[in-house]
């Protein structure tokens, strides 16, 4: 009997272990994840030196904004009026991608990172 299930716990011990399983569920959560975080949000941006944030309209989280066409930062300076204060908040609608929390930077002090698929209004 002993000799019986001496290899038969080794069999179920590797099986359990068995890493490309594993590595396949992480890959289909992870690619979940990155689809269905798209969304088209309206919210309040603010960009200066030490902040690039957005914070939904639906929410009170604000989220790190990463842009990388360089485009969101020139409409933001478009739509301040003139006598506008360092830091003002203006109305923007963003199609973004949520990710998790960054451990880099000004971005770390944030929830998560919005990184910008679109941008739809700012300022309007």
């Amino acid at each position: 009997m002993k000799k019986i299930l001496i290899p038969l716990t080794g069999l179920c011990l590797l099986t359990a272990c068995n890493p490309s399983s594993n590595q396949q569920t992480e890959k289909s959560v992870t690619q979940t994840v990155n689809t269905d975080s798209i969304q088209v949000l309206h919210g309040q941006l603010i960009m200066g030196h030490e902040a690039y944030s957005f914070t939904p309209d639906t929410d009170t989280t604000a989220y790190w904004v990463v842009d990388k066409s360089g485009e969101l930062k020139k409409r933001y300076e478009t739509a301040l009026p003139s006598d506008a204060k360092p830091y003002t908040a203006i109305p923007a609608k963003l199609k973004v991608r949520i990710q998790g929390p960054s451990s880099e930077g000004f971005a770390a002090e944030y929830a998560g990172v919005m990184e910008v698929m679109g941008i739809e209004e700012v300022g309007e």
